[in-house]
């Protein structure tokens, strides 16, 4: 009995205590374990008689261990089977178990309980059959034949050395020659300034200072030019004619100079047309300019942003007669009494003019290549360079250096009117429209309709000459009131930045040509009386 005990206690070393079995064992419950069984006080253990296991007998039919029963863990091996049935004959024998009832245990009284312990009852063991596994103790599904497969034997392979691929030779391509770049080589730019050289950055009153003594320089040096080539001219001519045999008092007359004046100034023209050339051979007027003339006489060049009409070109005229009647009786009467009272008289530009304009060269110089030289200067050089401070900016700063231009008070401040309407036609609608106001008003105007006055009779030019001064006076200020409010606004639509008039009028270059101008303009426009 106690070596069974033993036998039982080793087999379930395995297993805890605490977990109980079921009324099915598990898979991993070997049929030779048997249940151990506690003391319970207060129970009675029933007895059984030991009989031997036969198959088919009552002991076969006993229950399965239950947790709280005393009943052996009954375990079914038949003999004589084979050993790959002995699974499934026992899940056969346990689903068998399980339609079997509980047996019924009787209540021990309590003085019986108390009384000397019996012992655990004898169950009949059947004969261990051949164990078919090499170790019994481990369950059925763990004790599985060996696998039939030996593991893969690594041998070390010796490492190879690199050989490359044997590539096919492939044919190389005969050289082509390539052809030459389409663009011709550009210069390289210029070297940085180097690193330890400050930069100067320049304020918007230093741009603007820089920019209108720009102008101004290209102006002075205009003057300068013209005046040196006209003089030139004139000493070449009255060279030619000393020595031809004209007495030199000839030569020097007035009569004379007013003569070759006209030839002269074409003369001094060229001169200037070359300078421009080549001081502003990079502006961008000299690219296309004939071209860009055509497309302004559609509406449709660069700079021009309207289309002209008949009625904006008679108005402009209109216009421009106007700044003559301000001329004609306004500033040449106050003029003359200012100079009564020093003691001196005026005496224009205009007077020189009109007496050489008999000639041929004058009439061309006057009323065709002055203008268009004036226009390409200011209109067309000067005002784009200051646009980008305003629009009104560049036109009226344009127009005062044009009238500082002819060194002549009185001339000077006729052209800034006039300057004013040119600057504002080339600004919104061209360059050439500029340029025919321009040529419309020397060549119609004052030459044209002064020779045609001289036809006519004393009563009849008091007439239409006073007749036409009235109505395009009357004509200007008109237009000038009504369309005040539009003019307001497109001057400030147009303004410039605050500062921008003070930096102009503080440009070193702009001060010097209005000195010099003005300077010329006083030792040449007075005689005494």
């Amino acid at each position: 009995m106690s070596d069974q005990s033993d036998d039982a206690d080793k087999t379930c070393m395995n297993r805890p205590e605490h977990v109980a079995p079921t009324g099915q064992q598990p898979p991993m419950m070997q049929p030779q374990q048997t249940a151990r069984q506690e003391y319970r006080p207060g129970y009675q253990q029933p007895e059984y008689p030991q009989e031997e296991y036969q198959p088919g007998s009552q002991a076969e039919n006993q229950p399965a261990y239950q947790p709280g029963y005393a009943t052996p863990q009954s375990s079914y091996q038949p003999a004589g089977q084979p050993a790959d049935n002995q699974a499934e004959q026992y899940w056969a024998y346990q689903q068998s178990q399980q339609s079997q009832p509980y047996p019924q245990y009787q209540q021990v009284p309590p003085a019986q309980a108390s009384a000397q312990p019996q012992p655990y009852p004898q169950f009949p063991q059947p004969a261990a059959p051949a164990a078919p596994y090499p170790n019994p103790a481990y369950p059925i599904q763990m004790q599985m034949p060996p696998y039939p497969y030996q593991p893969y034997q690594y041998q070390a392979v010796p490492p190879q050395p690199y050989q490359p691929y044997p590539y096919p030779p492939q044919a190389v391509p005969p050289y082509q020659q390539v052809p030459p770049y389409p663009y011709p080589p550009q210069p390289m730019p210029p070297a940085q300034q180097p690193a330890w050289i400050p930069r100067r950055f320049l304020t918007y009153a230093q741009q603007v200072r820089r920019a209108v003594g720009r102008e101004a320089r290209l102006v002075l040096f205009y003057c300068v030019v013209m005046t040196a080539v006209a003089l030139v001219a004139q000493m070449t001519i009255a060279t030619v004619m000393i020595l031809q045999g004209t007495p030199e008092s000839e030569v020097f007359s007035d009569a004379f100079s007013n003569r070759i004046s006209g030839a002269v100034s074409l003369i001094a023209l060229v001169g200037c047309a070359i300078y421009l050339a080549l001081m502003r051979s990079h502006d961008p007027l000299w690219h296309g300019l004939p071209h860009e003339l055509r497309l302004e006489l559609t509406g449709s060049g660069e700079r021009a942003h309207h289309k002209m009409t008949p009625v904006v070109f008679l108005l402009a005229i209109m216009l421009i007669l106007g700044a003559s009647d301000v001329y004609s009786f306004i500033l040449e009467p106050a003029l003359d009494w200012l100079s009564g009272l020093f003691g001196f008289q005026p005496s224009t530009a205009m007077d020189s003019i009109d007496a050489s304009m008999g000639t041929l060269a004058m009439v061309l110089y006057a009323g065709f290549f002055g203008p268009i030289m004036e226009e390409l200067l200011f209109r067309g050089l000067v005002m784009p360079a200051l646009a980008k401070y305003g629009k009104v900016f560049s036109i009226v700063t344009s127009a005062v250096l044009f009238g500082f231009f002819h060194t002549d008070l009185l001339q000077g401040a006729y052209a800034i009117l006039v300057g004013l309407v040119l600057g504002y036609i080339a600004a919104e609608y061209g360059l050439v429209w500029s340029i025919a106001l321009h040529i419309t008003n020397n060549f119609v105007f004052s030459d044209l309709f002064s020779r045609l006055l001289t036809v006519m009779t004393e009563n009849a030019q008091n007439i239409v000459g006073y007749g036409l001064y009235i109505a395009v006076g009357v004509g200007s200020l008109l237009y000038l009131v009504l369309r005040f409010r539009d003019i307001r606004g497109y001057m400030k639509a147009n303004r410039s930045p605050q500062g921008t008039v003070a930096a102009c009028w503080s440009s070193p270059w702009f001060l010097v040509f209005l000195g010099l101008s003005l300077l010329f303009a006083f030792v040449t426009g007075f005689t005494a009386v």
